[in-house]
């Protein structure tokens, strides 16, 4: 009975530790990932700072939820410049960030598994898989 019942809870834990991570797009928020390597649209760039700022809808000016990348060098000159809108930002807590839209990924940003830091992917209209 004690092997069933540990085998039980060994099974449970590591059904629980796979299981995928949900959130809530984050609203009014501003963060900033420096990235070892980004790939926008095919196109490599080494050490950039994305910054990205979610902006929810007023029911003024908009009634869409919109998220604005921002890309720069380490010189300090914009690479990238984008609002994304109808789009929302989602942040996990395993650092990785995601913009677009609940089943469909427009920028990851995760962190790197060989090496400190971050990389990112944008694909703005065929997506991130």
């Amino acid at each position: 009975m004690k092997h069933l019942l540990s085998l039980f809870f060994f099974i449970s834990l590591s059904i629980i530790t796979n299981a995928q991570e949900t959130t809530k797009p984050i609203r009014d928020t501003q963060i900033e990932r420096t990235c070892s390597i980004l790939d926008i649209e095919g196109k490599l760039y080494e050490n950039v700072v994305v910054t990205l700022t979610s902006i929810s809808a007023d029911g003024f000016f908009t009634d869409k939820d919109r998220v604005k990348v921002v890309v720069k060098d380490s010189d300090g000159k914009k690479i990238y410049k984008k609002t994304f809108k109808n789009d929302y930002l989602y942040i996990y807590s395993s650092g990785q960030v995601q913009v677009g839209r609940p089943n469909f990924n427009k920028i990851v940003i995760y962190k790197n598994t060989h090496s400190f830091g971050y990389r990112g992917v944008i694909r703005e209209r065929e997506g991130v898989y």
